[in-house]
C-alpha cells in the first residue's frame, strides 16, 4: 500500500465567523471557538441544525475564511490559505460525484488536476478502490451504484492523493438507517488503518458516540463540553449537553451535605448517601442526571411509582413511570417476563454511587 504521510494536528483558536442576517442583523454562526485535534484522532462537532459545526468544518477546510482567530494544520497557519494548499480531504453530504464519469475517472479526478503521471494514477486508484471495498468497480457509472457505494466512491476520492487530514460533512445523512450504522464502522477502520486525523460533523448523537475519539458538542455558536462519549454522557456540564446526548431525567433535590466525592441528598422525602458523586456538589438545590437503564424496577427499592406507559423493543422495554409529580423514562430488561403493566405500582431503585448533579 502506499505509503499514508504523517498525520498532522489541527488548532483552532479563538476563531469566530459572523453572517448578516436580514432580520437579526448581524449573528455570530462560530463565537470564539477553541480546539485542539491530536495527529490521527477523530473527532466530531455534534450539535443540533444551526449551531456552527459546518461553518467551522468550512474554516478548516478553507471554504469560508473567519472573521478572526486562526486555524494551523500541522505547524502551519492555514487561516488564509487557499483550500487547495491545506492538504485536506473531504467528504461531503451530497456525495458531490460527476455523473458523466465513471468511477474510476471520479476517484482520478484530483490527481489529474494535480498533473500526476497516468500509470501513478491508474496505480492509486485500483488501490484506494480496492481499500473501500470497491475494486472490479471501475467502469461503472455513479448511476449504477447503491448509495453506500457511491459514499465509499466519495471516500475514495477523498483519500486517493494520500491527505493529511479527512473532514466529513454529514457524510452519512442521505443513508437508510441500517447502512448508516454499517458505513459509519467502515469510516472508522479506513480512518484507524490510514491513521489519519479526521473531523467529523453529525447532528446524530449514536453516530458520533460510535466512531469518535472524542466528541466536541456546540450549540449557539458556542463549543460547550469536549471530551470522551462516555464523560459527555456520565458527566455533562450543563443541562444542554445532558439532554442532547442521549435520553435523561433532570430530576430536583436537594443536596444536604458534601464531603469530597460523598453526597447527602433529599430526594421524595427521603434521606440518600451516595458515594463516588460527580458535578456541582453544594449545599442547595441541585439536578440529579438521572439516565433511563440507571433506574431499577422491581419488588424492592426505596420509591414507589406507578407505571404510565410500557414500549416492547425485544431486549428491552421503555417504561415512562409517575413518582411523585414526576414522570420519568425507564430502561426496563424484563428476561423472559411480561413486564410491568400500565396502572402496575412499582418500587424505583437507585445507583448508590457514581451519580452526577448539575447546579
Amino acid at each position: 500500500m502506499t505509503t499514508q504521510p504523517a498525520p498532522a494536528g489541527i488548532r483552532v483558536e479563538a476563531v469566530s465567523k459572523q453572517f448578516a442576517h436580514r432580520v437579526k442583523g448581524q449573528v455570530y454562526a462560530v463565537d470564539r471557538v477553541d480546539l485542539d485535534v491530536a495527529p490521527g484522532e477523530l473527532l466530531t462537532l455534534l450539535g443540533p441544525s444551526g449551531c456552527g459545526k459546518t461553518t467551522t468544518l468550512r474554516m478548516i477546510a478553507g471554504f469560508e475564511q473567519p472573521d478572526s482567530g486562526r486555524i494551523l494544520i500541522g505547524e502551519r497557519d492555514v487561516t488564509r490559505a487557499l483550500a487547495s494548499q491545506r492538504d485536506i480531504g473531504m467528504v461531503f453530504q451530497s456525495y458531490a460525484l460527476f455523473p458523466h464519469l465513471s468511477v474510476f475517472e471520479n476517484v482520478a479526478y484530483g490527481l489529474r488536476v494535480q498533473r500526476r503521471p497516468e500509470t501513478a494514477i491508474v496505480d492509486a486508484v485500483r488501490e484506494v478502490l480496492a481499500l473501500v471495498g470497491l475494486g472490479g468497480y471501475e467502469r461503472q457509472m455513479p448511476h449504477q451504484l447503491s448509495g453506500g457505494e457511491q459514499q465509499r466512491v466519495a471516500l475514495a476520492r477523498a483519500i486517493v492523493f494520500r491527505p493529511r487530514v479527512l473532514l466529513f460533512d454529514e457524510p452519512l445523512s442521505n443513508l437508510d438507517a441500517k447502512l448508516r450504522v454499517q458505513m459509519r464502522g467502515e469510516i472508522q477502520r479506513l480512518q484507524k488503518r490510514l491513521g489519519i486525523t479526521a473531523i467529523y460533523v453529525t447532528h446524530d448523537q449514536e453516530e458520533a458516540m460510535a466512531i469518535s475519539d472524542r466528541i466536541a458538542v456546540m450549540n449557539k455558536g458556542k463549543l460547550v463540553q469536549l471530551g470522551t462519549a462516555d464523560a459527555l454522557y456520565r458527566r455533562p456540564e450543563d443541562e444542554f449537553v445532558a439532554q442532547f446526548i442521549g435520553r435523561v431525567n433532570l430530576v430536583p433535590v436537594r443536596v444536604l451535605a458534601a464531603s469530597g466525592e460523598e453526597v447527602e441528598i433529599e430526594l421524595w422525602g427521603r434521606r440518600l448517601r451516595i458515594a463516588g458523586a460527580s458535578g456541582a456538589i453544594v449545599p442547595g438545590p441541585a439536578r440529579l442526571v438521572l439516565r433511563p437503564e440507571m433506574a431499577r424496577l422491581g419488588p424492592d427499592g426505596p420509591f414507589a411509582a406507578k407505571i404510565v406507559e410500557r414500549t416492547y423493543l425485544g431486549e428491552k422495554s421503555e417504561y415512562r413511570i409517575e413518582i411523585g409529580d414526576l414522570v420519568l423514562q425507564v430502561a426496563g430488561y424484563d428476561g423472559d417476563g411480561p413486564g410491568h403493566a400500565p396502572g402496575s405500582t412499582v418500587r424505583l431503585a437507585l445507583p448508590e454511587r457514581g451519580l452526577h448533579f448539575l447546579p
